[in-house]
């Protein structure tokens, strides 16, 4: 029986501001014991961005102060989305295809409505 997105995505998304400090986002990061964030766009746009664990490392490592650094200047563009009817097979391929650990859910009418990761596939196994 083929397995969906939609079974295996997280559908409660945390999200931040670009604004939002380094500092408070690792804290939200841990609190909640995920691995990426989606950051808003902007009032009035469309623009989605996505702040993982990498670009955590990276920012940490960046000689800033994470209290003083806006979790946009790290983030990378969402240029590329799951959909909730993908099996589980076809988004583990986009995630190897792409080189990430993680998927925001877009639906048909363009809302981002989960995320998916590569520890939510492994648990199919």
């Amino acid at each position: 029986m083929a397995k969906f997105v939609r079974d295996m995505m997280t559908q409660k998304l945390i999200t931040v501001e670009p604004d939002e400090s380094i500092a408070n986002v690792l804290q939200l990061m841990v609190v909640h014991k995920i691995h990426s964030v989606l950051i808003s766009p902007p009032k009035g746009g469309r623009a989605w961005r996505i702040f993982a664990e990498t670009d955590m490392l990276i920012a940490l490592n960046s000689g800033n102060n994470p209290e003083d650094v806006p979790v946009a200047a790290f983030a990378s563009p969402v240029s590329f989305t799951a959909r909730p009817e993908w099996t589980y097979e076809r988004a583990l391929q986009e995630m190897i295809n792409r080189g990430v650990k993680h998927l925001p859910v877009m639906d048909g009418n363009g809302n981002i409505v989960g995320m998916l990761s590569s520890t939510d596939i492994l648990r199919q196994y």
